[in-house]
């Protein structure tokens, strides 16, 4: 049987067929639709059960314009499917997903999905198949939604990444602006440790706008700085093309707007922020979370975290911040975690790295992980530790509470043991050695001679 249907506002090509049903088995909803969702296309399949255990499947195509998009929601509201399921392409999914949401779709009958975990085998892949399949799949239940949280929680999201990445192109602008000083002579980074910094901007516009004030100007900004003014000039001492000049005059100009437009974009956050205040502070209670990653780390959550994830482990793996599984004939192979939400990854690890640079109370644990199994796992794992801690402070909305541990001095005391075992498995027959035992209560280090008997 086929059919074609007009839409008011743009024509739909719909292609309806029946067919047994051994092809969806023991389905979970009775409807649904799949969404492969295209920047100037939308392919639509419709499935559902009819008279006779028989499955009726619809094949619609839509555009992407404001129109097209009215009348796919309008159409999939006719339908009145259990479930509606897309792939995440990138940001392509928002504006339908959206017009989903205003026409009265609640977050339970819309499903995002990882389109890895749907992808279709190598030569069975077309824009029809793809949208058959996922409706099959979402009519089975074989499918694991994605985080999607409330309609604000997503622009925070947006202007949380955009920051970010405007914080790297400040890092990159700056390495540009270093690379052409030392081109002409300039060695800043033997006298500065950031030619970001204060003094180091003020003694740097200084030689490169008016360099006759170069030298008082030296004289007052470096009073902090290790190096001394002397130091400074002869560092400076060189001379500098008009044309060259110009161009890191520009340098430093773009190195300030982008300076600016952070600034403003984070306080766009702020803004958007401001009747989710008290999460902000409940998120700066943690060490090592200030409030800068206490609002990007936020815009990446939402404030009914326990709705979406029942416990920490699975906000952790949602996150990618714990170690895979994989597991073949009882062999275990690597374990390297699954790709998650790279943009909080990306804050809790620097969030971890200040820990281990900071005397912060999470310092102990990050030396006993540095200790054992090297700094960058030890980066890896206090991030780890502390995403549950904001998993447990943001659920139970409580302020977070430190507790004294004693985990080098544990490292320490099985080290020793370790030692000591090893040592009296080496002793000689009928002579001794000398080593020492640590005091499991006190951490006291006791000198002792073993002799063999």
């Amino acid at each position: 049987m086929k059919a074609t249907i007009k839409s008011t506002k743009s024509v739909a090509k719909v292609k309806a067929t029946t067919h047994s049903p051994e092809s969806v088995v023991a389905a979970v909803y009775p409807s649904a639709i799949g969404v492969d969702v295209h920047a100037e296309l939308l392919v639509c399949a419709y499935q559902c059960t009819e008279g006779d255990d028989q499955i009726r499947t619809e094949i619609v195509e839509f555009g992407t314009k404001a129109s097209d998009i009215h009348a796919f929601s309008q159409w999939c509201l006719s339908k009145d499917p259990a479930l509606i399921i897309m792939e995440s392409t990138g940001v392509l999914w928002r504006s339908p997903y959206e017009a989903l949401e205003q026409v009265g779709f609640t977050a339970d009958k819309l499903a995002l999905v990882n389109a890895h975990d749907v992808k279709a085998m190598i030569g069975r892949k077309t824009d029809k198949e793809d949208a058959k399949r996922l409706t099959e799949l979402a009519r089975l239940g074989h499918i694991r939604k994605s985080f999607i949280p409330d309609k604000v929680f997503r622009h925070m999201r947006t202007i949380a990444r955009r920051y970010q990445k405007i914080t790297s192109d400040i890092a990159r602008q700056t390495n540009v602006y270093h690379k052409l000083l030392n081109s002409v002579g300039c060695r800043a980074c033997s006298v500065f440790s950031n030619v970001r910094g204060k003094a180091a901007s003020a003694i740097l516009q200084a030689l490169i706008e008016c360099p006759e004030q170069l030298k008082e100007v030296v004289i007052a900004k470096s009073r902090r700085l290790k190096a001394s003014p002397q130091e400074i000039l002869d560092a400076l001492d060189f001379s500098m093309p008009e044309i060259i000049r110009a161009q890191i005059l520009d340098e430093r100009e773009q190195i300030e707007r982008l300076q600016e437009f952070s600034q403003s974009t984070m306080q766009r956050l702020r803004e958007l922020q401001e009747p989710y205040e008290q999460y902000i502070e409940l998120l700066q209670t943690i060490p090592g979370i200030k409030e800068v990653a206490a609002r990007l780390i936020f815009a990446e959550l939402c404030d009914n975290l326990k709705d979406f994830f029942c416990d920490s482990e699975h906000f952790c793996s949602w996150l990618g911040i714990c170690p895979g599984n994989k597991i073949s004939a009882n062999k275990n192979y690597s374990g390297a975690a699954a790709k998650g939400n790279k943009w909080l990854r990306r804050t809790l690890t620097e969030c971890a790295q200040a820990i281990g640079l900071s005397q912060c109370v999470f310092r102990e644990q990050f030396n006993a992980f540095k200790m054992r199994r090297g700094t960058r796992r030890a980066v890896v794992a206090i991030a780890h530790l502390l995403s549950r801690v904001i998993y447990s402070v943001l659920t139970r909305k409580k302020d977070f509470v430190f507790k004294q541990a004693t985990r080098i001095q544990d490292v320490l005391v099985d080290r020793a043991k370790q030692s000591t075992k090893r040592l009296l498995r080496m002793t000689s027959s009928g002579g001794g050695t000398a080593f020492s035992l640590v005091d499991n209560q006190t951490g006291e280090i006791i000198p002792t001679i073993v002799t063999s008997s």
